[in-house]
């Protein structure tokens, strides 16, 4: 059973991703959310960066699709994308499924590829990503633990 909290963040990233708004998640929806967050920081569609992204948000897709027991080809309502959620974090397979899309996000985030990501490079990605400002800055804020207004990108994946 998971908290009202953690519930209502999953239910908030389920709207998020239904990008053609039908009620359902399919693979399609996760490659449009690629495809919108790789746009609004300008990166070429065929990089390396946004294959990553691509691949990773695939990845997501399938990982929660089979711990909710839907074929990949399949659709995922709104509370069997909360289940599978839940289940991964129970289960210490969270990494697993999304490690790779956060991995290839960040890296988008880090649009010089210096490892490090700015206030403004990162409310970029988390305003595509459905996000406000206050948002965004109260992410990266928790984020910046030695609050000199940068990330570093390997501090970030380790988080």
């Amino acid at each position: 059973m998971i908290n009202d909290a953690l519930r209502a963040e999953y239910e908030h990233r389920f709207s998020l991703y239904d990008t053609d708004g039908d009620g359902y998640l399919t693979a399609q929806d996760f490659t449009e959310r690629a495809r919108v967050l790789t746009e609004a920081v300008g990166e070429p569609e065929e990089s390396a960066k946004a294959q990553a992204l691509r691949a990773g948000m695939r990845n997501t897709f399938d990982e929660l699709a089979a711990l909710a027991e839907v074929d990949g080809a399949g659709r995922l309502d709104r509370e069997q994308f909360v289940a599978a959620f839940a289940r991964a974090g129970e289960s210490g397979a969270l990494g697993r499924v999304v490690g790779p899309s956060v991995a290839a996000t960040i890296a988008l985030a880090d649009a010089d590829g210096d490892g490090v990501v700015s206030l403004a490079d990162f409310a970029t990605v988390h305003r595509a990503a459905g996000y406000s400002d206050a948002q965004a800055k109260a992410a990266f804020a928790a984020l910046d633990q030695d609050g000199d207004g940068r990330l570093m990108v390997d501090a970030w994946q380790a988080t």
